[in-house]
């Protein structure tokens, strides 16, 4: 019997996939594919984590410039009002 297998790297093939001759290769070709969608999964995870965090930095920054800016203008019309 064959195993038609439409991994990642069988679907490269003309058809969207490949015939297996053998279960075991079948198997062997579905928990790579398995492997490689949970690496996929674990660096997204990460990456989102990484991004939000740069992002919350960035704003924050961008707050911490604001409210300086804030600081200098009021110092500024309490300097031209003396």
């Amino acid at each position: 019997m064959q195993y038609f297998c439409s991994c990642r790297t069988c679907k490269i093939n003309p058809g969207g996939g490949k015939w297996l001759s053998t279960k075991k290769t079948f198997k062997k070709h579905q928990e790579k594919e398995k492997a490689c969608i949970e690496k996929i999964n674990e660096s997204e995870t990460e990456s989102s984590s990484e991004s939000i965090s740069s992002y919350n930095v960035a704003e924050k920054r961008k707050f911490d410039e604001l409210d300086k800016s804030d600081i200098n203008s009021v110092n500024s019309l309490s300097d031209n009002e003396r």
